[in-house]
């Protein structure tokens, strides 16, 4: 069995990729309860109205668009008491965003 897209679906499939990668060093908030647990010595933290900064868009790889399921790197820093800032990055996808920029 083939699939086959239509000219329309893949031109306006392609033509919106780019505009992501434009998003890139955008300042962003996180405005739904995102749990992550890899911040060291944090057991859980919830990422909801933490501000960050996107770092890339992994969403195309070599030029050719691929279905990331969290295709935005962002880059968050978070105050740990008695040890300082701490940066950490989280893939996020756009619907749990509000872009600042």
């Amino acid at each position: 069995m083939t699939l086959a897209l239509s000219s329309a679906t893949s031109a306006s499939y392609f033509i919106t990729r780019p505009d992501e990668e434009a998003k890139v060093g955008a300042k962003v908030k996180v405005k739904v309860p995102v749990k992550v647990y890899h911040v060291v010595r944090v057991p859980e933290l919830d990422l909801i109205g933490m501000e960050g900064v996107i770092k890339q868009y992994v969403g195309i790889w070599k030029g050719k668009p691929i279905s990331a399921n969290l295709p935005y790197k962002v880059e968050f820093l978070k105050e740990i008491e008695g040890r300082g800032p701490v940066k950490f990055f989280v893939h996020l996808k756009e619907e749990e965003l509000e872009f600042l920029d």
